[in-house]
């Protein structure tokens, strides 16, 4: 999965069960309490206790940590590491509504000050208890610290919103003359997305005194900082060891101002094909995991351990088809057309998602998730888009294709050379692996030969697609909150060896009036309006095929009651992923 660089607003339903296995009570002899908001949280007879040591699966390994490189493009930096360890602004909760982080008092708003429309600014008071784990304060220089570095670190994945350069929408200054725990956003003209800057999703601050060199450098540049260690802490963990290949270690940090951990270590350690990781967890071997829907029914993997419990919720990552439209054979617009026509989306939907979800349909929004918000139309622009060989076959005749052949198992051909297209996605996911055998099977009946080539997914997140190395690539991109497009497609954000691969844009795509509307809704807070542009770009999408939508994600995750309790169900669809609230958690006793 790929980590968006801004987060993006829904409105999202309560958690459902579309995977649970049998479990037993807890060792000490615990139950289960309803919580007011009416989910259900597994306890200890005896209660929450300190101390104890468990150990959790990571699907994917980011290859290192500097949160504003690519680094940060991986989902599982965030599952693992940097939603710990650095302190954020505002936060989403499990309803996706934006609520004050331990940080700050209270969000910004035009009822209680916080934000003014004309001039646009955004003012946050800091907790006054809020200290770094080295005992300093939390202030206005480190946000401002923060910004300096986001612009200027060499390879950065993107500055949208952090930055009015161009005109774009986004940060003018960053005002800190109210005083340390005063921090004033002020911006140009409106943006929309302001929730998301330092905060959101994936947004994140600094310690300005741990990088001494480039404290009080005009231009910050952090590219050879945070590789394999991040030396400070904002959060309530702090990360005492990580290595890029074996595991990750957290302890409580103990000048958290928030509710302090329970226990006294976590660790991370990679389990990245799913065979590894469902033995891992039945033998418990690894305590908890957090995996991506299988090619089978997840709950039958764990009817065989009453002590291991599955639940499953509505996900907020959408999975796609991307293209890479700056490389040949897709930089021809007849070609994605037929592509899109050539393979059976609702097949995957039928033979993958559906055991999982048995309410999932084919997405035909580019990364909207439909009823989720007001983004996505429905049925959708790419509605269009039903498994029709004919049809692609006139297309690609009509491109000077040969496609004769292709009644008798052959393939569309030109110059002699059959229509060969490689799909690019992550190695040891049986689920995609079966996604690609599908649509693969279905492409032979529009004469088209799909391939397969697999990476280890920090290879694919931080090197292969930010640089652009793929024909056609198969992963999912979130969480999806806000609509904003403009990092992922905007002409401006397309990675390359000049601007040293700066740029959530992998597709490569430059449509300039898509463009124009994505920065035109990024300054629209009419939500009306501005759910108008986002469809009429989704139209555009449609139109251009820069990427494919194939299926939302439902989320699943599995834990070992007789080692953990205090788990929330309803965290399975936290936008934050299910360890999020870990600090809850403990080891039950007896």
């Amino acid at each position: 999965m790929r980590l968006r660089s801004t987060a993006r607003w829904i409105a999202i339903a309560g958690v459902i069960a579309i995977a649970a296995a049998a479990c037993s009570s807890n060792k000490g002899g615990g139950g289960a309490t309803t919580t007011p908001s009416g989910t259900t949280t597994t306890t200890s007879s005896s209660g929450p206790t300190k101390g104890g040591s468990v150990v959790f699966g990571a699907e994917q390994w980011p290859q290192c940590l500097n949160p504003i490189t690519t680094c940060a493009t991986a989902s599982w930096y965030l599952y693992t590491v940097e939603e710990f360890v650095l302190p954020r602004l505002i936060q989403w909760n499990n309803q996706f509504q934006p609520t004050p982080s331990d940080l700050i008092t209270e969000v910004p708003s035009l009822a209680n000050g916080g934000l003014t429309e004309n001039p646009f600014s955004i003012t946050y008071h800091l907790n006054p208890k809020a200290v770094w784990s080295d005992g300093t304060p939390i202030t206005c220089d480190d946000v401002a610290f923060t910004r300096l570095a986001i612009l200027d670190t060499t390879g950065t994945v993107s500055t949208v919103g952090y930055t009015d350069a161009g005109g774009a929408a986004g940060i003018s200054n960053v005002d800190c003359s109210g005083g340390p725990q005063t921090v004033k956003l002020v911006f140009s003209k409106p943006y929309a997305d302001w929730v998301d800057l330092f905060g959101g999703a994936s947004g994140f601050i600094l310690e300005k005194a741990a990088f001494p060199s480039e404290a009080n450098a005009a231009k910050p540049d952090l590219k050879d900082e945070m590789n394999n260690a991040i030396p400070f802490s904002g959060g309530p963990w702090i990360l005492k060891q990580w290595d890029p290949k074996n595991q990750g270690v957290l302890v409580p940090n103990t000048k958290y101002w928030g509710h302090q951990p329970y226990l006294s270590q976590v660790t991370f350690v990679p389990r990245e094909d799913q065979p590894t990781e469902v033995a891992s967890i039945l033998s418990g071997d690894v305590d908890a995991v957090f995996p991506q829907p299988s090619n089978v029914p997840f709950a039958d993997q764990f009817k065989q351990n009453p002590n291991v419990k599955a639940v499953g919720g509505n996900g907020n990552f959408v999975e796609d088809l991307w293209f890479q439209v700056a490389k040949a054979p897709m930089n021809d617009p007849k070609v994605r057309q037929a592509l899109a026509y050539g393979v059976d989306r609702s097949a995957v939907i039928q033979g993958v998602i559906g055991l999982n979800n048995p309410n999932a349909q084919v997405s035909n929004c580019a990364f909207w998730i439909a009823g989720q918000g007001d983004w996505c139309s429905s049925p959708g622009p790419f509605a269009q888009y039903t498994y029709n060989p004919t049809k692609a076959d006139q297309i690609l005749t009509s491109d000077g294709y040969n496609c004769k052949d292709v009644a008798n198992g052959g393939f569309c051909t030109k110059n002699g050379q059959p229509l060969t297209i490689t799909i690019s996605t992550t190695a040891g996911n049986v689920r995609r692996a079966t996604t690609f055998s599908l649509l693969q099977q279905k492409a032979l009946g529009a004469g088209i030969n799909l391939q397969i080539q697999t990476y280890v997914p920090t290879d694919l997140f931080t090197n292969i697609a930010p640089q652009g190395k793929f024909q056609v690539a198969l992963y999912a991109q979130g969480p999806i909150i806000d609509p904003t497009a403009t990092a992922e497609f905007a002409c401006d954000q397309i990675p390359n060896a000049g601007n040293h691969y700066s740029g959530y844009n992998w597709d490569h795509w430059c449509n300039t009036q898509a463009t124009t509307i994505m920065k035109q809704s990024d300054t629209e807070v009419d939500r009306t309006k501005r759910a108008q542009e986002i469809q009429q770009l989704d139209t555009i999408m449609a139109q251009d095929l820069p990427v494919l939508p194939l299926d939302i994600l439902p989320n699943i995750a599995a834990w070992r009651t007789d080692k953990i309790a205090g788990v929330d169900p309803a965290d399975v669809s936290n936008p934050y992923g299910f360890f999020f609230n870990m600090a809850n958690w403990y080891v039950p006793q007896g």
